[in-house]
């Protein structure tokens, strides 16, 4: 509470003596952020609990739309529409979601089992030699800083050494008469110096162990049984490790197991209750607006709520299409694996631009596959780099010149630089979260800023107000 430093006749000097810590601005800001913080702790500690909640409301905010149409044009209930929807939403994970996701964990671990056994290492080598010197020696070097970044990759690439790799059996090693008649012919110097060398080495070990027995007040049968007691300790503890460490794994599946049904069954009773108690939900946020401010307030609230909406909206179902025109594409083209990288960089396009990455990928699996062929049936070397870039082309256009102006529209009002600009700041700050939160985040930040904030900095400008700010 602040003290008015003129105050009215019917105004009383506030006593800051008898204030409560409450009531002052400064404490009660403080309380407020660190109310907020412990929240949002506390929120992460029970991620078991909140995730589904979070989900849920998500699903209900992106469903109202379908709702409200549902409610609109055929004169349902909301409790019959959400059941509807619900039931829908259901029936396509059994029927299209679960046999598509079987079929890429097999196209993926299919791909992973293979590179992890080095069956792509020679074909990677006859692509690299095929490439001009200049570029063969830049991909020599990238595959080394790759080998040298993530150790198990040596495997994919072929160049992975162990023990019996390195030291072929003398069965496998070629003989050599030169090689073995060498040790014949040093002179009798030389061999009687080794051999001495030799003496010594042993009479050392030797006194080293008597010592060392000694000081340990342990000879014959004493020796021997500490020896099996030592080795019956070792083979408990190594068979309690082994049992210790499957019971964890076992464990460890059991709990993932649990947290996976709850979250297939919390699911869709949160989003049962938050799609039908949806008005109710706003109707307890527009409380805690105050009424002073409440039609500013709510103007930017929907202001902001069509741009996040709007975009987040266009861009999953963007994503979709976009992941099943790459899939399909790939597929004619002869692009392995096609059905799993089509969807992974359709879920890389709910990030604008971010799906350029599956190119790359696309021509190298598709390079690499072409190499196990004979000479005589493999694609012609221009088409190995044009048809996976040409379908790229393809639904990146079609993103561009139909989908987006069709679906998602200008609901963000960012134009493309802006966007791209977004999206690198999103990724360096957090991650891939950072850059699917990016695009709304801007979208939001340039509507305050268009509406709240550069207004007062123009009536400040011209004199119309004493502070530039929009809270002063």
């Amino acid at each position: 509470m602040e003290s008015n430093p003129n105050p009215t006749p019917d105004e009383k000097p506030v006593d800051a003596s008898k204030l409560h810590i409450w009531q002052i601005q400064a404490i009660r800001d403080v309380l407020l952020v660190s109310t907020v913080l412990a929240i949002l702790w506390l929120g992460y500690a029970m991620s078991a609990i909140t995730v589904p909640l979070l989900i849920a409301l998500g699903l209900a905010y992106l469903f109202e739309p379908v709702i409200e149409r549902m409610q609109r044009w055929f004169h349902w209930s909301r409790t019959a529409a959400v059941s509807l929807i619900l039931a829908l939403f259901m029936l396509g994970v059994v029927t299209v979601v679960v046999p598509t996701l079987f079929l890429v964990i097999g196209q993926t671990s299919s791909f992973i089992s293979g590179a992890g056994s080095g069956r792509y290492a020679d074909l990677l080598d006859k692509g690299v030699t095929l490439l001009p010197e200049e570029i063969r020696t830049q991909a020599e070097d990238g595959i080394s800083w790759l080998e040298e970044k993530i150790p198990w990759s040596a495997r994919v690439f072929g160049d992975a050494t162990t023990d019996d790799a390195a030291t072929p059996p003398a069965s496998d090693r070629p003989t050599n008469v030169a090689a073995d008649a060498a040790p014949a012919a040093l002179d009798k110097a030389d061999a009687s110096t080794a051999a001495q060398a030799e003496d010594a080495r042993i009479e050392a070990m030797v006194r080293e162990e008597v010592a060392r027995q000694l000081s340990g007040g342990l000879i014959g049968e004493d020796i021997a049984e500490m020896e099996q007691r030592n080795r019956a300790k070792k083979f408990g503890a190594s068979a309690l490790g082994v049992v210790g460490a499957g019971a964890k794994q076992v464990w460890g599946l059991v709990l993932g197991s649990i947290e996976l049904g709850l979250l297939v069954f919390l699911v869709p009773f949160y989003f049962f209750y938050f799609a039908t108690a949806y008005p109710r939900v706003l109707d307890f946020g527009e409380d805690f607006i105050p009424d002073h401010n409440r039609d500013r307030v709510r103007h930017l609230i929907r202001e902001m709520d069509r741009a996040v909406a709007g975009f987040v909206r266009g861009r999953l179902v963007i994503s979709a299409i976009l992941g099943t025109i790459f899939a399909i594409g790939w597929l004619i083209v002869g692009v392995p694996y096609s059905l799993a990288l089509g969807l992974l960089v359709g879920v890389f396009c709910a990030v604008p631009y971010l799906s350029v990455i599956g190119v790359p990928v696309a021509v190298t699996l598709l390079a690499v596959d072409q190499f196990s062929l004979p000479e005589s049936e493999r694609m012609v070397w221009w088409g190995i780099l044009v048809w996976p870039t040409a379908v790229y082309m393809v639904g990146q256009s079609l993103d561009d010149w139909v989908l987006t102006p069709l679906i998602q529209g200008k609901v963000t009002n960012l134009n493309p630089v802006a966007i791209v600009v977004a999206v690198l700041a999103g990724g360096t700050l957090a991650g891939i979260y950072g850059m699917l939160l990016a695009v709304p985040a801007a979208a939001c930040v340039k509507i305050i800023l268009a509406e709240v904030v550069m207004p007062r900095i123009e009536a400040w400008r011209k004199g119309r107000a004493v502070d530039p700010l929009p809270v002063g």
